[in-house]
């Protein structure tokens, strides 16, 4: 067991060996949850919300759409403006 301690940020280090055994990279992300009186620190991963594609198409519309300022609220609002610009 290493001991570690939390610094101003609320922030520790995590041992090398829990890193090299875990094969933990930089910039992993974490499920942090109290079970009892543990830490549990779960890796994640994150798949993106959208495509390259769709990231292509969403950037496509805002350049056609950017002159015209329509206000939208979000939800079923901008659902249905995305739908009818988008037909």
């Amino acid at each position: 067991m290493t001991i570690t301690k939390l610094k101003a940020k609320n922030q520790i280090t995590m041992p090398k060996e829990v890193v090299k055994r875990l094969n933990l990279k930089p910039e992993e992300l974490f499920c942090v949850d109290v079970e009892d009186n543990y830490i549990k620190l779960i890796p994640v991963d994150v798949e993106p919300r959208y495509t390259t594609e769709e990231l292509q198409v969403i950037e496509h519309i805002v350049q056609e759409q950017k002159d015209k300022a329509k206000v939208v609220k979000p939800g079923k609002e901008f659902s249905s403006y995305i739908k009818k610009i988008t037909k």
